[in-house]
């Protein structure tokens, strides 16, 4: 029976992984949605299926374009207790057996044992996009071991082609995580980039070893993402201070930043103190008296204090509320992505630490500004034509030559609005149909 005829006697199930919805990473929940969405605008009666992620098997609820739709979640384990059916060695296991023995009947016999084998060899197709920026050991060995590398090459073991969605690609500093992301691109069927020195990392790392074609830019598929309005928003008396002329500035901290990454101790190699640059950024801007800004969370992880959005906010808010009385808003409240972005959509304009809260932004036609401690700002800010707009704090020593940056940004604020206007629809009709008949995977 021919593949085609397969998949016209069942609805398609296709898997997605390294994208998740309670992480409390609203960047990381937008491209799970937004990856959701482009794969249903191509096979609107797919089943998609979160695999690896969540702490719990389940299911997670989603409104796209008027539609309920229910994805069902399929986690993978990684932990001590080997013994558990969705843990990774045994679904290793089972994918080796399947090789040894390629029978119908006892593909039949295995998936009637695991239901977590019986989704693996179900599945029709498998995406992945690792986070947006996890192809990579910035994180860590072990994020990029798990993540980067195990996932996917298991998914391979069970004979299932790879499709690697829009992503950043790098930077390994590590000969064995170079080793395993060669490994894995490969082998992979389709790598979209979502930036041009993505594009070249991934050439160089291949080296002599053809890509064939299957090497594809396609920009951040979070511009897609839709806003929800909340039920209910608390930002305090920003709607009461606001008046004919006021012009509200959107401010989102990183927490992760602002206590010096994981390690608490510069983890990601600032050369620009951030906690400094951001109160120097707020300086800038009060000298404005039209100004106001509102501090927005993109990040909301309560039991993981060092990388909450909220904490920081809170913590810039107390240290300059008293200073600039009745111009300095916080973001409080319950959110999902959606919902930030409606409220980042109420801003006049943006400056981001969390590269998806100046996504939400940008594809508003929101003029944004990127404080960038990685190169994946450059690469997703220059994919719509603002590679100007991204101050470079893990690159630039001096504070002058960054806050310069933000107000270059600012000041053509109008200039750039004009050009969002013009191109960010093209952008998300083309992200939105990637995976067109016309590109066919």
């Amino acid at each position: 029976m021919s593949e085609k005829s397969k998949t016209e006697k069942k609805n398609m199930q296709i898997c997605l992984l390294g994208a998740s919805f309670d992480t409390g990473n609203m960047g990381v929940s937008a491209l799970a949605e937004s990856s959701i969405k482009i794969i249903l605008n191509r096979w609107p009666d797919a089943e998609v299926v979160l695999l690896g992620s969540g702490s719990t098997d389940g299911e997670h609820c989603l409104k796209l374009s008027g539609r309920e739709i229910r994805v069902r979640i399929v986690r993978m384990r990684f932990c001590k207790n080997v013994f558990l059916r969705s843990h990774f060695c045994v679904l290793l296991l089972n994918a080796i057996l399947l090789k040894l023995l390629p029978f119908r009947r006892f593909r039949s016999l295995l998936s009637a044992i695991n239901p977590y084998v019986k989704t693996l060899v179900e599945t029709d197709k498998m995406f992945d996009i690792t986070g947006g920026d996890s192809f990579s050991d910035i994180y860590g060995l072990r994020r990029f071991l798990i993540f980067g590398f195990l996932q996917k090459w298991l998914v391979m073991q069970f004979g299932k082609e790879l499709i690697l969605l829009p992503q950043t690609y790098g930077p390994c500093t590590r000969s064995i995580t170079r080793f395993m992301a060669k490994s894995v691109l490969k082998r992979a069927s389709v790598i979209y980039a979502r930036d041009s020195e993505s594009i070249e990392y991934v050439r160089v790392l291949l080296g002599n070893h053809s890509v064939n074609g299957k090497l594809r830019f396609m920009p951040d598929v979070a511009f897609v993402l839709d806003s929800h309005e909340p039920e209910t928003i608390d930002v305090g008396s920003l709607d009461n201070m606001r008046k004919e002329g006021s012009i509200v500035v959107g401010l989102n901290i990183s927490g992760l930043l602002f206590n010096g990454g994981y390690t608490q101790e510069n983890m990601f190699g600032l050369k620009t103190n951030y906690r400094e640059l951001i109160n120097s950024v707020v300086d800038y801007l009060m000298k404005d008296e039209k100004l106001l800004v509102l501090l927005v969370p993109h990040v909301v992880t309560p039991s993981r204090i060092v990388e909450d959005d909220p904490n920081a906010c809170r913590q810039l808010y107390e240290e300059l509320s008293e200073k600039y009385p009745g111009r300095i808003f916080l973001t409080q409240g319950r959110y999902n992505h959606n919902n930030i972005k409606y409220i980042i959509g109420l801003c006049d304009f943006f400056i981001g630490s969390r590269m998806h809260a100046c996504i939400a932004a940008l594809s508003q036609s929101i003029p944004a500004v990127g404080i960038a401690y990685s190169k994946k700002f450059h690469g997703v800010f220059e994919s719509i034509g603002l590679g100007d707009c991204v101050a470079d704090a893990y690159q630039c020593s001096r504070k002058a030559e960054l806050l310069s940056i933000v107000e270059a940004a600012f000041e053509k604020r109008d200039q750039t609005r004009t050009h969002l206007d013009k191109v960010i629809p093209k952008i998300k009709a083309n992200i939105l149909n990637m995976l067109d008949t016309k590109n066919p995977l």
